[in-house]
């Protein structure tokens, strides 16, 4: 936010309270993780020109150094009220100085540390910082502009995703100068890409742009930004409401900068794969009841077996793995799940367990995301690797057999998911809830493919007659993925910029916790077919896996479990984290079937004799 939106630079001292308040709020309403950063305005700039800071030091300039200190502490009081008006609306804020993080060295600006930032972020702090005086190592000092300090942050953060960066000035955008018929027009741009702006800065820019405000000093930090593949706005932040939405991606007046591969950035389906990362990781989105809780595996006291003698490998699809353990599908199609998937493929690698990739619908339609996929068949040339594509796009009329062998090449699957989402699509903004074609669509896919394709549901399980009808229509496997473990319907929740408007209460509050549970759905579908199963949805540890295979699972599937420990890998560049958590479900899983006195995993699928249901589950079974 400009210094000189939210004050009067006319006079010095002085603060645009009604504005301030406005623009808080609706940061507040808009509920989004950012960061905010705002300028000197009547504060620190009167001070900063009365003493010459922004041009170093001058040994002429009487009482410099006095300036320095005192423009520094003007930002201060200025950044105070700003934080104390968060704080009195109870909303976590936490003012970072700048001249603490940032050094100047050769004329080059560095961070001393980013981990402030990172680690608020973390705790759902709203870091707050400003234009500040910078410090020089060669002994000399100058003026770090908040346009600067977001440009080193677009450059540096790491562990967070930048969707686009937003400039609140007093204007409605960039104005610029169409001549037309001899007559000089001044108008809005409402969008200009990054090539436009090199070429206005080629030309003579005093001619071919009306620089309002503080737009001349903005443009080369705002081109530096969109170089790094990130999407400006500039808004009028007077204009009632214009924050919220510009935080919300609503339609508004603005001049909206285009990055490279912008429309990627900016698109929903790009925006939907980060958060479907962060959201689970930040806040509980998992079902409220875990039906594994009402499964107990009867204990035998004196076990016949060595321990050292369990054998839990299995054949899954005519590969031998070293357990019955899934990494389930969590990620693709972003510079992050890039990094997430090289964790995961290079964990299940090392150790020799299945992988399943995220959503590859971002993959046909974005050929600049496809190596998020590919580099889980990179670092992982051995291991069974799950493709996958969604039910709404086999249903589309312009899906082709080319496209599903694209998602096979992508990753260089050995199995092919088809994954069934309902309730996700119905309660996500713009979801695809059209698949009256997909039976007959399914049907064409099925011939021209000779790789194993298997249903897969996303939380809210198969029903009996379902699997039967999939089971029949040539589907080789099932991934149940019931309730009990993320509900995406509470993701959607988080995600859902609802405005009351028409309806009462979010769609996705109401089915938060609509489905079947996974335990139940395991025994649906292994009712109607002897093909392979693979468990997901709340599984927990290898407890439950053996709980999984003695209800008739083949595969015991976790997504959750290991964004959590990809995530940690991620913040601290290894894999180690992942590495251990494979191994602890092994370990547990072992240690099941040695307290069962069960020698293989073979002879505890459907082993009704190891088995007890409980509570709702055995009333659900047996109603």
């Amino acid at each position: 936010m400009g210094g000189s939106l939210l004050t009067d630079k006319n006079i010095p001292f002085s603060i645009r309270e009604d504005v301030i308040k406005s623009a808080i709020q609706q940061i507040i309403d808009a509920n989004r993780r950012l960061i905010l950063i705002h300028g000197g305005g009547s504060f620190g700039h009167p001070i900063a020109k009365k003493y010459k800071i922004s041009q170093g030091i001058n040994s002429s300039i009487k009482n410099q150094i006095f300036g320095l200190t005192k423009t520094h502490e003007a930002m201060i009081k200025f950044n105070s009220q700003i934080i104390e008006e968060f704080l009195e609306k109870k909303y976590p804020v936490l003012s970072i100085q700048p001249s603490s993080i940032f050094i100047k060295h050769l004329n080059e600006i560095s961070f001393e540390s980013i981990e402030p930032i990172e680690t608020s972020l973390d705790l759902g702090i709203l870091p707050v910082l400003y234009g500040d005086i910078i410090l020089d190592k060669e002994g000399n000092f100058s003026i770090i502009s908040g346009d600067r300090i977001i440009l080193e942050l677009c450059k540096n953060l790491k562990r967070y995703g930048i969707s686009k960066v937003i400039f609140a000035i007093e204007k409605d955008g960039i104005f610029v100068k169409d001549n037309k018929n001899d007559k000089k027009i001044i108008k809005l741009a409402s969008e200009i890409s990054l090539e436009e702006l090199d070429e206005i800065k080629l030309a003579d820019l005093g001619n071919k742009i009306d620089v309002t405000g503080s737009i001349r000093g903005k443009l080369h930090s705002i081109k530096e930004i969109c170089r790094l593949n990130i999407p400006v706005q500039v808004i009028n932040g007077l204009t009632d409401g214009n924050i919220f939405k510009a935080l919300s991606n609503q339609n508004l007046i603005c001049t909206s900068i285009s990055g490279i591969h912008d429309e990627k950035k900016l698109s929903e389906i790009y925006m939907r794969k980060i958060e479907h990362l962060i959201i689970p990781i930040e806040s509980n989105v998992q079902h409220i009841k875990n039906y594994f809780d009402n499964i107990k595996l009867i204990h035998h006291s004196l076990p016949e077996v060595e321990l050292d003698d369990i054998d839990i490998t299995t054949i899954f699809f005519n590969k031998k793995i070293s357990a019955p353990i899934c990494i389930s599908a969590i990620t693709g199609g972003h510079p992050i799940s890039k990094a997430i998937n090289r964790i995961l493929a290079k964990a299940a690698e090392e150790e020799n367990i299945i992988m399943s990739v995220g959503s590859q619908r971002i993959g046909l339609e974005d050929p600049s995301t496809i190596e998020s996929f590919e580099i889980v068949r990179e670092v992982a040339p051995n291991i069974p690797i799950i493709g996958n594509i969604g039910i709404g796009q086999i249903n589309s009329s312009t899906f082709k057999k080319e496209d599903f062998i694209e998602c096979i090449e992508m990753v260089k699957a050995d199995v092919m998911a088809i994954h069934f989402n309902a309730l996700h699509e119905l309660v996500q903004s713009n979801g695809n809830i059209s698949y009256t074609n997909f039976f007959e669509k399914f049907q064409k896919i099925r011939k021209e493919i000779n790789i194993p394709i298997i249903a897969k549901e996303v939380g809210t399980g198969f029903n009996k007659d379902l699997a039967l009808r999939l089971d029949s229509l040539g589907f080789d496997g099932f991934d149940v993925g019931g309730t009990g473990g993320t509900s995406f319907a509470a993701i959607e929740s988080h995600r859902d910029n609802f405005s009351f408007e028409k309806y009462t209460r979010r769609l996705a509050d109401s089915f938060r916790e609509w489905g079947i549970p996974t335990p139940l759905t395991i025994l649906y579908v292994r009712e109607v077919t002897k093909k392979l199963i693979i468990a997901t949805g709340g599984l927990r540890n290898g407890i439950d896996i053996a709980k999984s295979i003695a209800l008739g699972a083949d595969i015991g599937g976790f997504a959750y479990k290991f964004l959590l420990s990809a995530w940690k890998d991620y913040n601290n560049n290894t894999f180690i984290h992942t590495i251990k958590e494979i191994k602890t479900l092994k370990d547990e899983l072992r240690s099941s079937l040695w307290l069962t006195n069960i020698a293989n995993i073979k002879n505890l699928k459907d082993n009704k004799d190891k088995r007890v249901l409980l509570g709702e589950l055995y009333q659900w079974v047996n109603q």
